[in-house]
């Protein structure tokens, strides 16, 4: 047998080594996607039932919330707490909001404002600020207000 003869027959062997490492990471890359896919179906189901849970946790609420069975009596109270926080939460927030809505034609106004500029409605929501409570920010350094606030001339 010559030199080219086992070249070729060595050369075949390493081709035959290739198409089965080739046909391994191929069926290895199915096995992969396949599994991938299917704990994706995992994670939606458990996502479905952790949302049905939810649900059923606050329709127990809404019908047993006033008269709970003495196990769920510490969730109830949590739930309760947490939602008077959140109310107090929402008012502070409104309270720190400076725009209102114009009930009459939905226009953005300022809370200090009696009358719509969209629609001239009479705004029953208006808040009155005291003069004494509002402040004049000075963003000069250099420039010099009096006791009124007024700028003064150097």
């Amino acid at each position: 047998m010559g030199f080219l003869e086992k070249l070729g027959k060595a050369t075949e062997k390493a081709g035959e080594k290739v198409a089965k490492a080739a046909s391994g990471v191929a069926d290895k890359s199915k096995i992969l996607a396949e599994k991938t896919k299917l704990k994706s179906q995992v994670n939606s189901e458990n996502s479905r039932i952790n949302k049905t849970y939810a649900e059923l946790g606050k329709k127990y609420f809404e019908i047993s919330g006033e008269n709970p069975a003495p196990e769920y009596q510490e969730f109830i109270v949590s739930i309760k707490d947490s939602m008077r926080h959140v109310a107090e939460l929402q008012q502070q927030i409104a309270a720190l909001d400076t725009d209102t809505t114009c009930p009459s034609c939905g226009a953005t106004l300022k809370k200090d404002q009696q009358f719509c500029q969209a629609c001239g409605a009479r705004q029953e929501n208006y808040v009155e600020v005291p003069a004494g409570d509002v402040e004049v920010i000075n963003n000069c350094a250099d420039q010099q207000t009096d006791s009124n606030g007024f700028d003064q001339k150097n």
